[in-house]
C-alpha cells in the first residue's frame, strides 16, 4: 500500500485521490468456535472501511451507523460529480465522510450459500438492526434470533 501512496504523491495526485480500504467479509478466527467466515456473526459481517481524501474530508472520525458495502458505489460516484440514479437502493455515505449528520440504515442484511457450519443449510439470510439479527435457514424449520443488547456476543 505505501508503494501506491507514494506513486500518487510522487505523481502529485496525492491530494486529489480517494483511498479506500476495505474487506468483503471478516473472518471468526475461533469466535463461536468456528475459523473461517461461512456464518452470518458480526466478527463476519461487520468489515473494515477507512475512506481517506485529504482534500476533501477531515480525519480521525469514526461512524458506527449501520451501513452496506454496496453504498460504496453512490459514495463514489459522488466524489467523481457523478450524480447517481435515482433508482439505486444503495444510500451515500458522503454526508458520514463530510462530518454531517448522518443516521445510517435501519436494517442491513446478508446472504450466505452452503452454510457448512451449523446445519448443512444451502442458502442462510440474515437482517440485522442495531438491537436485534434474525437469520433464516432456507429449508429448515429454525433459525437464530439475537437480542444484541442483552447477547451482544450472539451465544
Amino acid at each position: 500500500m505505501g508503494e501506491i501512496l507514494d506513486a500518487l504523491e510522487a505523481a502529485g495526485r496525492l491530494e486529489n485521490a480517494i483511498i479506500t480500504f476495505t474487506s468483503d467479509h471478516g473472518d471468526c478466527l475461533g469466535d463461536h468456535g468456528l475459523s473461517q467466515k461461512w456464518a452470518p456473526y458480526d466478527e463476519v459481517t461487520r468489515v473494515p472501511l477507512i475512506i481517506s481524501a485529504q482534500q476533501r474530508f477531515d480525519g480521525g472520525r469514526n461512524v458506527d451507523e449501520l451501513v452496506q458495502l454496496f453504498d460504496l458505489g453512490p459514495t463514489i460516484l459522488e466524489c467523481a460529480g457523478v450524480e447517481p440514479d435515482v433508482s439505486f437502493e444503495a444510500e451515500s455515505l458522503n454526508l458520514a465522510l463530510e462530518g454531517k449528520p448522518f443516521e445510517g440504515r435501519t436494517h442491513v442484511y446478508c446472504e450466505q450459500g452452503k452454510d457448512v457450519n451449523f446445519t448443512g443449510a444451502e442458502y442462510l439470510t440474515m437482517v440485522r438492526s442495531r438491537s436485534h439479527k434474525l437469520v433464516h435457514f432456507a429449508g429448515k424449520e429454525f433459525g437464530q434470533l439475537f437480542d444484541l443488547d442483552a447477547d451482544p456476543k450472539e451465544s
